[in-house]
């Protein structure tokens, strides 16, 4: 079986387009590793810049980026000249094309939530989505929370639905020198990360609070992603923006902190919870969405205000539970291996072309 994966996000300056180009890119990777013989995978991608990160077993072809209309009308072109048997598209496929299609549906919250997206992107997605889905095989979700909203939400039968969730980079594992290289780097000691910009379900401005009622001297709240702008490289007192980072560096960033907060409103998976898992550092989550699932035990659950999320820093913090938190993190997050997330592709496309 070919399978071509829309990679057109991936490589994108668009912040809304990062974990969406991450799932993509990683998946072209999964099949790959986990491919039978007679099995390939393509990627479709519109940022040259993207082919560094694809697996060397990956081919791709290219399909334009600058507008979702001119992606969709190219794509079944790039599937019919690569004779692609199955294509991965993420919330939106194209409406032609004789090309199965596996549609990949982070979350409802387009739908459940639409005060978070911007109105062009919110029209978009009430519009596209319930098209895109009658036009697929079938559907993917994230986690299992997210496949029951998904149904809920968009009328999807939970017979054609698969979870298949991200696996994470095998970059992201425990290493002792990074709290040298991060203060060499950073200059940071004691300090507190959070992943994510200021899209009001990231719930970033409750995680400031939180940690202005800590008791902690020393602790800096450090943020990695799209920093306010106009800021620098530090904003105010205790809060350090970093902007966006390497995995490498963000890697580095986790392993070296003295806990990580994904104080989030909603997700439909929450890659950096599962990536600070794999690097040992305690981790603190909101009780919403799929992060009580994904979590498991190895990490403190909490609801997402400003007093919840301090309780919760403050008791990962404490030395026992620290060392607890960082043992139980990389056992956790191995359940979302590279392998396990191929496998899951591969079954789900399988079980869409009539295949056991």
């Amino acid at each position: 079986m070919r399978v071509a994966v829309d990679c057109h996000m991936a490589g994108s300056p668009r912040p809304g387009d990062a974990g969406n180009g991450r799932y993509a890119v990683t998946l072209t990777a999964a099949l790959a590793a986990t491919a039978e013989p007679g099995d390939d995978c393509w990627a479709l991608i519109a940022e040259p810049s993207v082919i560094a990160t694809l697996d060397r077993r990956v081919r791709y072809a290219g399909v334009p980026h600058s507008n979702v209309r001119r992606l969709l009308n190219s794509a079944p072109r790039a599937l019919r000249a690569i004779r692609a048997d199955r294509a991965v598209f993420t919330y939106v496929a194209p409406m032609r094309g004789a090309t199965p299609v596996a549609l990949a549906v982070h979350d409802a919250s387009f739908i459940t939530h639409p005060q978070w997206l911007a109105p062009r992107a919110r029209i978009m997605l009430r519009h596209m989505v319930p098209l895109s889905i009658r036009r697929a095989r079938h559907v993917w979700a994230l986690s299992h929370s997210a496949a029951a909203e998904i149904c809920e939400a968009l009328g999807v039968d939970p017979g054609d639905i698969h979870v298949v969730s991200p696996g994470v980079a095998p970059l992201f594992r425990p290493d002792d020198a990074a709290a040298g290289r991060v203060f060499d780097r950073f200059g940071l000691e004691k300090y507190c990360l959070a992943v994510g910009d200021l899209n009001p379900r990231k719930n970033i401005p409750a995680l400031i609070e939180a940690v202005t009622r800590l008791d902690a001297p020393g602790l800096e709240l450090v943020l990695v992603g799209d920093a306010p702008r106009g800021t620098g490289p530090a904003t105010r007192d205790r809060v350090r923006w970093l902007g966006r980072t390497d995995d490498a560096t963000l890697a580095d960033l986790y392993r070296a902190a003295a806990v990580t907060a994904f104080p989030s409103l909603h997700e439909g998976f929450g890659l950096p919870a599962v990536e600070a898992m794999a690097s040992g550092c305690p981790l603190v989550v909101s009780d919403r969405g799929a992060l009580p699932e994904v979590v498991g035990d190895a990490a403190l659950v909490v609801p997402p205000t400003p007093q919840g999320l301090a309780d919760g820093l403050r008791a990962a913090l404490e030395p026992t539970t620290s060392a607890a938190l960082r043992a139980a993190g990389p056992v956790r997050a191995a359940v979302y291996s590279p392998a396990a997330m191929g496998r899951q592709a591969w079954q789900a496309l399988r079980a869409g072309a009539g295949e056991t």
